[in-house]
């Protein structure tokens, strides 16, 4: 199960920055932007207005459609509206079009589930970004090169609508390299989300090395999750669990983590966008979370990301599934926080393996002061 990567040394760390996670940075910023901009130019306003402007802009707007108000197969007014919520009335357009008259239909640019997903991603990019730029792994120059190499491609797209697809396309592969499916660092990253000092030793054996570890506290921000207060010493230290500020914790409501629903069968998807902000603050919790948001966007905007997808869009989600096999049933067991006895050490090690690949969580609930394990996805 472990991932093969140089995890010890600080030119691997640095090389995954600036070719997996840089690069979709600049894809998911020109996306943010390129609607921003939209919004900006045409929302409530007259299309006739706006295409004195941008007259390319009419293609964004219009292209592929036929009167009164039809949307052709892979039209690109059609994209434009499912991916950007770009549209205007097509029956009011078509109109004027024929009478000859200026399009002076109202324009709406309104947020998608994709843009809301490709927000939430952004934004725990640039904190990972940002933190990594603080520990010397990339320049603060990579960072405003992606910048302004984004702020160009807007550019290029609203002048050129019919590029739109190679955007997307290009935004796609950028984040499902960055999945536990493909990059060997994310699968590390994901592995360390919440493991036992054991499991840690037996999965890489350079962390014993206490500067290895060391260095990985620091990069990826692992802290203790919680400490066994048992009598032997070494059984203590070894069953610590370790995690990022990824870690999940419930206040008040068990029936709720982290803002989104747990399933009624007790298993939840952390896939979806939730009704809080995105909390984390440290590389391995902002870069679990992406991970997370990049199942969530393939599975959950499948018919919009298809009108620029050919042949076929992957299912990073179900691809990880098949990998790691169905969920283990230990629904609704709970061990004390921290646990106290060996029985409940023993347990850990029953579900470690299911907490560790993700097919199951371990979530803490203060007020009762136990360990909760969910089962992260249904049957």
């Amino acid at each position: 199960m472990a991932a093969e990567v140089r995890y010890w040394d600080r030119d691997s760390w640095a090389e995954f920055f600036r070719h997996e996670v840089l690069p979709l940075y600049e894809s998911a910023l020109t996306i943010a932007r390129l609607w921003s901009e939209l919004r900006e130019r045409a929302h409530g306003r007259l299309l006739s207005d706006v295409l004195r402007e941008a007259p390319s802009l009419e293609m964004a707007f219009a292209g592929g459609t036929s009167p009164p108000d039809r949307y052709e197969e892979d039209s690109l007014a059609l994209a434009y509206k499912e991916l950007l919520g770009a549209s205007v009335n097509l029956r009011e357009y078509h109109f004027l079009k024929r009478l000859g008259k200026e399009p002076k239909t109202p324009c709406r640019v309104e947020r998608t589930l994709l843009v809301n997903y490709v927000d939430h991603i952004l934004v725990l990019l640039e904190r990972a970004l940002m933190r990594t730029g603080e520990l010397g792994l990339i320049a603060q120059s990579g960072l405003q090169s992606a910048r302004e190499s984004s702020a160009r491609t807007v550019k290029e797209v609203l002048e050129r609508p019919e590029l739109i697809s190679e955007r997307f396309a290009e935004f796609l592969n950028r984040a499902l390299s960055l999945t536990v499916n493909y990059s060997e660092h994310m699968k590390f990253i994901w592995y360390m989300r919440k493991i036992l000092k054991k499991y840690v030793h037996e999965l890489y054996p350079e962390t014993k090395k206490p500067e290895v570890f060391r260095f990985l506290q620091q990069l990826l921000g692992i802290s203790e999750f919680t400490i066994p207060q048992v009598e032997a010493r070494e059984i203590a230290d070894l069953y610590t669990i370790f995690s990022y500020d990824y870690a999940i914790t419930v206040s008040y409501n068990p029936e709720e983590v982290d803002g989104m629903k747990i399933h009624p069968n007790y298993y939840f998807y952390r896939q979806e966008l939730p009704s809080v902000y995105e909390p984390y603050k440290t590389i391995g919790g902002c870069l679990c979370r992406i991970n997370e948001l990049i199942w969530g966007l393939f599975r959950n905007c499948e018919n919009s990301l298809n009108l620029v997808v050919s042949g076929g869009l992957p299912n990073p989600f179900g691809e990880w599934q098949r990998v790691v096999g169905d969920p283990p049933i230990f629904v609704g067991r709970k061990i004390a926080d921290p646990p106290t006895s060996y029985e409940e050490l023993s347990v850990l090690d029953d579900c470690v393996v299911a907490i560790i690949t993700g097919k199951a969580e371990l979530v803490k609930q203060k007020k009762l002061k136990v360990l909760n394990f969910v089962t992260r996805w249904g049957l």
